[in-house]
């Protein structure tokens, strides 16, 4: 399990920098709200990676309680419940919602290539 704990860190440093690169893009592009509009969501999915990876991690070891389907179904009603909000808040930012809630999903792809380079 310790080889699992240490893909998902490094898909999570890899989506923090991912964030930390579409903030400076967004900002010196788009300006201020645009660079908020993106943290925000890229928060938000980066948050839900994390909480996925936790959760992958505790079913992992073993443990089961009532919450382990229930968490997971509570994860995607924050993530909807968080993205709804951010688009009230930035209604004319709709790249850079739509970028930072890919986030995660572009960390993971990156992370995939990295190790499959390293494998090869």
């Amino acid at each position: 399990m310790t080889e699992y704990r240490a893909k998902s860190n490094n898909i999570l440093r890899c989506a923090g920098g991912l964030a930390v690169l579409g903030l400076a893009v967004f900002a010196s592009w788009r300006g201020r709200d645009s660079a908020l509009a993106f943290l925000g969501s890229a928060a938000v999915s980066v948050l839900s990676l994390w909480v996925l990876a936790r959760g992958i991690d505790i079913l992992g070891q073993g443990r089961t309680s009532w919450l382990r389907g229930f968490g997971f179904v509570v994860r995607f009603l924050i993530y909807a419940l968080a993205l709804s909000a951010i688009i009230k808040a930035y209604p004319t930012r709709n790249l850079e919602v739509f970028f930072g809630i890919f986030l995660s999903i572009l960390a993971i792809g990156l992370e995939a290539l990295i190790e499959s380079y390293k494998n090869a």
